[in-house]
């Protein structure tokens, strides 16, 4: 499976980032002639201090652009996460949409752990989907805070996801511990994550970029080991990588077979 993240730089107009990310697709695609996937982060769009400017209505002037390019160059697109306001819902939602290499949009998915502010702004997610993907393989898409738990990524593996799409919003103090919970749920579940992270600057916070594609080196059963391609630091750009779904999905069998029901063990507290 050939996957890839675009890792664009936040301008403050919204035609900039639009042209911003169309070049660097190009740049991606000059590269690398064929990819199956390709991912944006959570947030590739301007912040503005009136906070309802942030946000569009269902299918918006984002939405559009994202399925347009996804027709223009022939690729399958995950929008990163888009602010919307939809008809009949108390609050906006946080949604990632997944485009055919038609443009056709094949569903979305709405982010369910909701961080800090975000619970008072928005509503969350109550359906974790999953994607099928060149008739082989599944792929569920977890938007940023809801890799933080391991309970969304291992309820998409135990219902079959081949591969966990995140795109994310980490500024640079969040750096080290994100790194972590990419491994770990990786690790954990024997599966490959695609993690597109925010570059830019913006209410006086830094995002650093820093993507990464997580695998596995095939072969090395136990201990499993990974293989990390990173994207550019505190800079634009793309990562592009080859990884084997088959390999995990060996892993993930026996992994899966290790678990212990938690309800079978008891618990004893001890007050000296």
């Amino acid at each position: 499976m050939k996957v890839a993240c675009i890792q664009p730089k936040i301008f403050e107009s919204r035609t900039k980032c639009y042209n911003e990310i169309e070049l660097i697709l190009r740049e991606l695609l000059e590269e690398h002639k064929i990819c199956d996937v390709i991912c944006l982060p959570e947030r590739w769009v301007p912040f503005f201090r009136d906070f309802t400017q942030n946000f569009q209505e269902q299918r918006g002037e984002d939405y559009a652009f994202i399925k347009t390019l996804a027709k223009e160059y022939n690729i399958k697109l995950l929008s990163g996460a888009i602010w919307e306001k939809r008809i009949n819902s108390k609050k906006p939602s946080i949604t990632c949409y997944f485009f055919d290499e038609n443009g056709e949009e094949i569903g979305r998915q709405d982010k369910i752990h909701l961080y800090a502010y975000e619970r008072k702004q928005f509503e969350s997610g109550k359906e974790l989907k999953l994607f099928k993907l060149n008739n082989s393989y599944y792929f569920t898409i977890l938007i940023c805070f809801d890799m933080a738990f391991f309970e969304t990524p291992r309820l998409a593996v135990e219902n079959g996801a081949d591969i966990l799409f995140s795109p994310t919003q980490i500024r640079d103090n969040g750096m080290e511990n994100w790194t972590i919970y990419l491994k770990a749920r990786a690790l954990e579940n024997r599966v490959p994550i695609v993690a597109c992270n925010t570059y830019g600057k913006f209410m006086k916070r830094r995002f650093l970029g820093n993507s990464k594609i997580i695998s596995f080196r095939e072969g090395n059963i136990s201990p499993s080991k990974l293989k990390i391609i990173e994207g550019p630091k505190d800079s634009r750009g793309f990562i592009f990588d080859k990884i084997d779904l088959d390999f995990p999905r060996k892993l993930r069998k026996i992994r899966l077979k290790e678990q212990i029901d938690k309800n079978e063990i008891k618990v004893k507290i001890i007050n000296k």
